[in-house]
Parts: structure tokens; C-alpha cells; sequence
């Protein structure tokens, strides 16, 4: 294992990389694909009155979130 030169200040030593950059964005897509399963399953199958969405005006939001999420992935990649 390589000593650390106690003459370097803190700032100037090289950073751990994250071993997994993409793990975040990775369960939270997950949540959110499991959370729109449940809501189906509880609607369709269990029969518990949930309120109606009308998704076919909900689909522009998703492809602006989905845009969103990759243009800050790149973004967090460059800087790396």
C-alpha cells in the first residue's frame, strides 16, 4: 500500500472515483418502474379505487424527465 506524503495537503490528493457513477440514476428508474407496477396491480388486480390518470397526456412528461436524466448523466461524466 502507498503511504500518503504527509507534505500534500488534502485537496490536492487524487479523489477516489465512484466505482458505480450510474447506480443512483439506476435504482431510482427501478422505483420508479416498480411504483408504476404496483399502482396497475393495486388498480386492476386488487380492485382498490385509485385515482384515474389520463396517461396519454402524461407520456410528454416522462420523455421530458427521460431527456433531463440524460443530459445530466453526460454532464456528470465529463466532469469525472
Amino acid at each position: 500500500m502507498v503511504e500518503p506524503d504527509p507534505n500534500e495537503t488534502f485537496e490536492n490528493r487524487p479523489q477516489p472515483r465512484d466505482p458505480d457513477p450510474g447506480r443512483l440514476a439506476t435504482i431510482i428508474f427501478g422505483a420508479i418502474v416498480i411504483a408504476i407496477g404496483v399502482w396497475f396491480f393495486a388498480d386492476r388486480t386488487l380492485g382498490i379505487d385509485l385515482p384515474d390518470f389520463d396517461w396519454g397526456s402524461l407520456w410528454p412528461l416522462i420523455l421530458i424527465g427521460l431527456g433531463v436524466w440524460i443530459l445530466l448523466g453526460a454532464g456528470r461524466r465529463n466532469r469525472a
